[in-house]
């Protein structure tokens, strides 16, 4: 088993985008089969998210924090993406905390390796904070509940993808 301490966090470069960016569209089939409508999965590619990855990249290689304020952090192995964590703004006007978690996502092969919990202490960190996750990803709940986030009651359903998200708080 790898340990945490061995994946390399940094923030990532535009050469970094065509390796997360597939590694992204990975983890969406894996983790949310069953979660979100078949076909949207199924049209889920490299190519959906390596815009994104490379925008971001750019603005990092350039010295600059993307525009709407939020911190990308990637992880890897060897010179290969693991994971990676966004987090900033909230993204609704009337935020349950002043910081959101967009994103952690770690590549199923290195589930239990201790870096989900790492990417959270060290880039997050303490202090309030709220994130979205998906209904049925009961994994997840049970890590962001040891992490001090709790359901709220929030329901979001998305009509386009089939997907239901549970909004989760971690007070101050």
């Amino acid at each position: 088993m790898t340990s945490p301490s061995t994946y390399d966090l940094r923030r990532p470069r535009a050469a970094d985008a065509p390796g997360f960016a597939a590694l992204h569209a990975r983890i969406w089939r894996i983790t949310y089969r069953g979660l979100m409508r078949e076909s949207v999965l199924e049209e889920l590619s490299a190519a959906t998210f390596l815009p994104m990855w490379e925008a971001i990249g750019a603005a990092y290689d350039e010295g600059r924090v993307p525009p709407d304020g939020r911190e990308l952090w990637v992880a890897t192995l060897e010179q290969e993406p693991a994971g990676f964590l966004l987090f900033g703004p909230p993204r609704e006007e009337d935020a349950p905390a002043p910081r959101q978690l967009w994103a952690l996502n770690v590549d199923p092969d290195h589930h239990g390796s201790g870096l989900a919990q790492r990417l959270l202490d060290e880039l997050l960190g303490a202090g309030p904070a709220y994130l979205w996750v998906a209904e049925g990803n009961d994994r997840a709940i049970r890590f962001y509940r040891r992490n001090g986030f709790e359901l709220d009651g929030t329901r979001a359903p998305d009509d386009r993808d089939g997907l239901v998200e549970l909004r989760m708080v971690r007070p101050s």
